[in-house]
């Protein structure tokens, strides 16, 4: 899938959240944030922890930078502290929406070599699956 679809994806899934809790025309809280949960391999996740490190940003982009690296740093830790040293180990991410789109954005800028275009794609593609995941798992919600 093309990495802007991906975005796309993504903010479907945030609009179609917020639209539902709209629907009603009565007050409600706000909707609990939308998670969404990728499955990487240990390998996969540094591989995107080290490739957000090399990206360029700009200072207003510093605050989404750092959540995106934090919970990327998490997840990495909670890997090893389960004792999921090897590579191929697999580990779920729970990354917010916000969280993801702004990781996607990150990855899409980064340069990357032609050796690592498999793991940038398992990476994307990881994240493609759980939002489309999110968003069939939202829509079979509503029509409860």
């Amino acid at each position: 899938m093309h990495t802007s679809a991906v975005k796309w994806l993504l903010a479907g899934v945030f609009a179609s959240s917020v639209t539902f809790a709209q629907q009603g025309g009565q007050l409600q809280t706000p909707p609990p944030p939308q998670i969404i949960k990728p499955k990487l391999t240990v390998a996969g996740l540094a591989f995107a922890i080290n490739l957000i490190n090399g990206v360029e940003i700009q200072g207003r982009e510093v605050d989404a930078y750092l959540e995106v690296r934090k919970a990327l740093n998490d997840a990495f830790e909670a890997a090893q502290k389960a004792n999921r040293a090897n590579p191929n180990d697999e580990v779920t991410l729970e990354l917010q929406l916000p969280v993801a789109q702004n990781l996607v954005v990150l990855m899409q800028r980064a340069r990357i070599t032609g050796a690592d275009a498999d793991r940038y794609k398992q990476v994307m593609d990881a994240i493609t699956e759980a939002a489309q995941a999110q968003q069939e798992g939202g829509q079979s919600q509503r029509r409860r």
